[in-house]
């Protein structure tokens, strides 16, 4: 227990993408407070993503975007209220004609908290129980490759960048024959790192012994702080995506900036804009997810971060001139007890 606990504190000075948010945003919060007062209001990126509340930096409701983006690029997907008893979920699930396994997330969640693959009725009523707000049931997409696109267009362009493009390798073990599955989680430090869930997991079985070279994904939920490694994915930025994307983005009412969390059948299709599903789209709350590649180096991502914190400012203020009003103290305040209460 002792020789695991130093071996994640070690793993975790030694690679700043596990480090807590707050030391890494410490400098953009200072550059933050400074466009504050260049725009006269602390709430002016709100402006930037004018459909979404606060700009989607929190407390953004994921259906609500979702809604927009038409069938065809997007799994189908139920919104549930909390108060939904299991019988009527399990027909509106049939209804949709949507078959375990699914994916289950809150519909306000950050950083997915709350993300469930969901494999049978009982593991959906569990879920039903401990869930703390309306949520999301979501076919799930039985796909190796997973991205986030990281989008922004400015009001008065027709185009938009695509400045980050985040791959998302599964958390994986490969077997040698001779070790449990276990032990290969704990030799292997970005899994040891959330061991403690993943030996606890559903469908996990610890003593399993892999032959060797056949390989086993521990965690199917495509997030950092579930073990899922970032990497830089840039070189796959092409004209076509950049197509598909300046489409997709005037579905949404009013969205300038972002990032599109997807599936896509192989990376081939993907580069060729093929069988795009669209899981969900984050607002301001996005960052350029490529800047958690373990290759990456710390300055650079803060340099990263930074200026796209002056792109959210002159989008912001693009917007004020187009007549979008920031979100008063009043409105920002009360969205942010109902998001810590709900």
């Amino acid at each position: 227990m002792g020789n695991n606990y130093i071996s994640n504190l070690r793993t975790k000075l030694l690679h700043w993408e596990y480090w807590p948010t707050w030391i890494i945003y410490f400098p953009v919060f200072f550059y933050y407070l400074f466009l504050s007062v260049k725009a006269r209001n602390f709430f002016f990126f709100s402006t930037v993503n004018p459909g979404m509340e606060m700009g989607g930096l929190y407390n953004c409701s994921k259906y609500k975007q979702l809604k927009s983006i038409p069938a065809e690029f997007k799994p189908k997907t139920l919104y549930i209220k909390k108060t939904t008893p299991l019988h009527q979920v399990q027909t509106l699930l049939s209804e949709l004609n949507l078959d375990f396994p699914i994916i289950a997330k809150p519909d306000r969640g950050e950083r997915g908290s709350g993300v469930s693959l969901i494999k049978n009725v009982s593991q959906l009523k569990n879920y039903i129980y401990h869930s703390e707000g309306d949520y999301l049931l979501q076919e799930f997409i039985d796909s190796p490759f997973e991205a986030g696109v990281f989008y922004y267009r400015f009001p008065e362009q027709a185009s938009g960048v695509i400045p980050s493009l985040v791959l998302k390798a599964f958390l994986t073990v490969t077997g040698d024959g001779e070790s449990t599955v276990q032990e290969l989680i704990l030799k292997m430090p970005r899994a040891r790192l959330v061991a403690a869930a993943l030996l606890e997991r559903e469908g996990i079985h610890t003593e399993e012994i892999l032959p060797a070279g056949t390989k086993k994904i521990l965690e199917p939920i495509g997030n950092h702080n579930r073990g899922t490694k970032f990497l830089d994915g840039n070189h796959l930025i092409n004209p076509k995506l950049h197509h598909f994307f300046d489409t997709l983005s005037t579905q949404i009412p009013h969205f300038h900036y972002g990032r599109f969390d997807l599936k896509a059948p192989s990376e081939e299709d993907f580069r060729q804009a093929r069988g795009i599903k669209i899981l969900e789209v984050n607002g301001v709350n996005a960052e350029p997810a490529h800047i958690y590649d373990p290759k990456a180096k710390f300055l650079k991502g803060i340099q990263t971060l930074l200026t796209h914190w002056g792109i959210i400012y002159t989008i912001s203020r693009q917007n004020s001139i187009a007549g979008f009003k920031p979100t008063s103290f009043s409105e920002a305040w009360a969205h942010f007890i109902q998001w810590k209460t709900s």
